[in-house]
């Protein structure tokens, strides 16, 4: 079986359906006369600020989700159900034929205008609380103006209502126990008694349309069971102020034998809406009973039967030609009319391998899983002390994160140089792949310069409920991460605080950890407090937890790297760690190690000198699951150790940060380091002299520099760009460090044309790793699978301590 969602009012996006648009023109053009305005400019052009105006959205996103459907149509056999969020049923009506394309474009325009007309309302979404919790907030403190209005998934549910009571009623909801609330940027408190007006508007335009039976059993919004077609024109109408039971739509979808694979999201491309509330929803709450299921059909069947032989009865009396109904024939009309409202009731209810030197019958002093710290594996519920970096650009990509947790193990999936929605799709993947407990992570990259980044990424880790974060490339803590931290703390009925925002981060001197193990800054939570991202109870709360559970150690490494040594580095760590952890005696706090960990020898290095955990980078590029092309591993499965050179990096271009990379069969360390020496030799593109400009040109970028600035300036932000007109030295950077966008570009690509400029980061633990498996399965990276992997080298590393300390024990002999 299959079922086909449409999202609602949330997916609009700037470009959505350009190709849907010239697929259906017949349809644009209908759309167009209807709405008086152009739906494809608006929907390719915006201004977002008009695309995301509720009577512009609704049409907006009904054109765009029909469209698709009849593309999906076209290719694909039709599905069993139809469901959609709130104006997204909408377009399930249109698919199951219970009304055309225009007319259904007429009704969701109207509903549009009349829902952008109220005024005064507010929504805010809550996650963390059932619907019991959120009512039973509601009912203890009189909150007489909020409503529960969409259970988008059992635990994550938009409240509605009078704008000031919504805002008000954030601390409440928190206190008991909610771990988000965010105020929604709409002006009606839609799905609530208070759309009275609007529905009775909307009730009088629809009342001279007519409604087809569905040709697809379609989920009603009211209901969350399949719409009676006699009853279909006032259900949506109801719709405008009754909730969305969106979760108990899918439980009953669940229940009827779909799984999650069964579930297609049908709509805008990128980001999925409501699929990724599929898989939440049956990790909250699973599929409704199936005895209350069982009982809803026996009563629907039997008020069915009822009705069919009134309908007999009626027909009877008819044909015997009786002017009135007689005393049979009425008794046989009752039972009818208690079958339809009993149909109405059911509807509305419910590597190499190491040798063993123990002794026989002994047990061994060292095992995998004992190695570390408990404490931290129990923190994050790991099977082992050991954890996966979130290399760049999807590296750490959604298959290695979730093969990991598969196996009890967090990855951190790589956001480095990805677009907003491309992360989000990539939690969202990763979220319906695995069981809900099982660990994973996001790596959280410092954004110096465009610290509204931050605020994005944390705003998106909020709402899908992340919460560990890998912290990286930080100089200091910052806003963005102490609102990921506030937001995360909660006091437990003893009063005991809770943190449920993790933060390990990855640092490579002491002075900065230093920050990570202390409170956050007085400044910024001031700052934040006045500002109203925080509650006066989130600013108290975080005076009393260090900022981080964790500092990972980074010693020399791929990627940014300050080319520490393990053996300075991690016994200064420990130090601070002993120094700060007497002001947190309810919290401990974790060392853990990264950097050149590829072989046995080196964990058993970082475990010994008193590592809580390990964390490997460059080792898990070169795996079935890691992101990046197949010819980029065939060059890293055949590296050594000696094979990597330092570059600088290209996000750090101007302040001359480096990174550690492959230099073997590339030229991409030398031509880097070049650029870097006539950005400080020159002040301007202009200044470079003919010969050198020549060079670059053909052997760099393959192409001219103009046209490489053309490029740039078409996709550069506005700050950037502004920056650049000023400046022409900032003209020049963002010139050259394209080179460093498009050398990782044809990488990941696998593009041969380019192999010579390959940028790979890459540390010389993959060269000891290679060195370590040669003659072995994995000397092939087609064998290396990621969690498979972490298990050989953790046991390989308790097996080798057990020797050695065993000879150490003998006195070497």
């Amino acid at each position: 079986m299959k079922a086909v969602m449409f999202a609602g009012q949330g997916a609009q996006r700037i470009g959505m359906g350009s190709a849907l648009f010239a697929a259906f023109p017949a349809q644009v053009a209908e759309a167009d006369a209807i709405l008086g305005y152009s739906i494809a400019q608006l929907c390719q052009e915006g201004p977002l600020e008009r695309l995301t105006q509720t009577e512009f959205t609704q049409p907006a996103l009904y054109a765009v989700n029909s469209l698709a459907y009849l593309q999906r149509a076209a290719n694909a056999s039709a599905p069993d159900y139809l469901l959609g969020h709130s104006v997204g049923e909408y377009v399930a009506l249109f698919a199951a034929g219970v009304v055309d394309f225009a007319t259904g474009l007429r009704l969701v325009q109207k509903r549009g205008a009349l829902m952008a007309a109220a005024r005064g309302g507010g929504m805010a979404a809550v996650l963390g609380l059932d619907e019991a919790q959120i009512q039973a907030v509601i009912a203890e403190h009189g909150i007489a103006d909020v409503y529960a209005a969409n259970f988008n998934t059992p635990r994550q549910i938009v409240i509605s209502g009078r704008r000031e009571a919504v805002a008000a009623a954030e601390p409440l909801f928190m206190a008991a126990g909610a771990t988000y609330f965010k105020m929604l940027q709409v002006s009606g408190a839609f799905h609530t008694p208070f759309m009275a007006d609007a529905q009775a508007e909307f009730r009088a335009f629809v009342a001279d349309l007519d409604f087809a039976a569905p040709t697809i059993p379609v989920i009603s919004n009211v209901t969350a069971r399949p719409h009676d077609p006699a009853c279909l024109r006032e259900r949506m109408v109801e719709q405008i102020t009754a909730p969305v039971r969106w979760a108990e739509s899918l439980r009953y979808l669940l229940a009827k034998g779909l799984e999650i694979g069964d579930f297609e999201e049908v709509g805008p491309e990128g980001v999925s809406v409501v699929k990724s509330m599929v898989m939440r929803t049956k990790a909250e709450a699973g599929p409704l009973d199936p005895a209350v299921l069982a009982a809803e059909e026996d009563a629907a069947r039997e008020a069915a039967a009822r009705t069919a032989a009134a309908d007999e009865a009626i027909l009877a009396a008819q044909e015997a030609a009786v002017p009135g109904p007689s005393a049979a024939s009425a008794e046989a009309i009752a039972p009818a009319q208690e079958a339809g409202e009993a149909v109405a009731a059911a509807a509305s209810a419910g590597a190499g391998a190491e040798s063993d030197s123990t002794p026989p019958g002994a047990a061994p002093a060292f095992t995998a899983a004992g190695l570390g710290s408990a404490a931290f594996r129990d923190k994050f519920r790991l099977k082992y002390a050991y954890l996966a970096g979130g290399m760049y650009r999807g590296i750490s990509s959604v298959e290695l994160v979730v093969a990991l947790a598969r196996a009890g193990l967090m990855g951190f999936f790589g956001t480095g140089g990805l677009k907003l929605d491309e992360i989000e799709n990539g939690i969202v993947r990763i979220q319906e792949s695995i069981p809900r407990d099982a660990p994973y992570g996001v790596n959280f990259i410092a954004h110096t310069h465009r610290p509204e980044r931050e605020d994005q990424l944390v705003d998106l880790l909020l709402i899908h409920g992340v919460r560990t974060i890998e912290a990286s490339a930080f100089m200091e803590v910052t806003p963005a991460l102490v609102r990921y931290r506030a937001k995360g703390l909660l006091r437990d009925a003893d009063g005991r605080l809770q943190v449920r925002n993790r933060i390990i981060a990855k640092v490579s001197r002491p002075d900065v950890g230093a920050q990570f193990f202390a409170p956050a800054p007085s400044r910024l939570v001031d700052k934040l407090l006045a500002s109203g991202a925080l509650s006066a109870d989130e600013a108290a709360m975080l005076a009393a937890v260090p900022m981080a559970d964790a500092l990972c150690l980074e010693a020399d490494s791929a990627g940014h790297t300050d080319q520490r040594m393990p053996f300075a580095l991690i016994p200064a760590g420990l130090a601070l760690r002993d120094e700060m952890q007497h002001r947190f005696p309810d919290h401990p706090l974790h060392i853990g190690a990264a950097g050149g960990i590829g072989t046995p020898e080196a964990a058993a290095a970082a475990f010994v000198m008193g590592a809580d955990f390990i964390l490997t980078g460059s080792i898990n590029q070169c795996t079935v699951e890691a992101g990046t092309s197949d010819l980029a591993k065939d060059m890293l499965q055949d590296m050594q150790v000696y094979d990597t050179d330092y570059a600088p990096a290209g996000d750090m271009f101007e302040m001359g940060s480096r990174v550690q990379v492959l230099k073997k069969g590339v030229f991409f360390p030398a031509r880097a380091n070049k650029l870097l020496a006539l950005y400080r030799q020159f002040e301007s593109l202009e200044s470079l002299d003919a010969k050198t400009r020549q060079q670059i040109e053909e052997r760099y970028f393959q192409r001219g520099l103009e046209a490489v600035l053309a490029e740039v300036q078409a996709e550069a932000a506005p700050a950037d760009l502004e920056r650049a007109a000023r400046n022409p030295k900032q003209r020049m950077a963002l010139v050259f460090k394209r080179y460093f966008s498009d050398t990782t570009r044809w990488a990941m690509a696998g593009d041969a044309d380019h192999k010579l400029d390959f940028q790979i980061h890459c540390g010389p633990a993959l060269g000891a790793f290679n060195q370590w498996v040669a003659g072995t399965e994995l000397a092939s990276w087609r064998a290396r699978h990621v969690d498979a992997l972490a298990e050989r080298l953790m046991t390989a590393t308790a097996a080798l301590l057990e020797r050695r300390f065993a000879l150490m024990r003998s006195g070497g002999n």
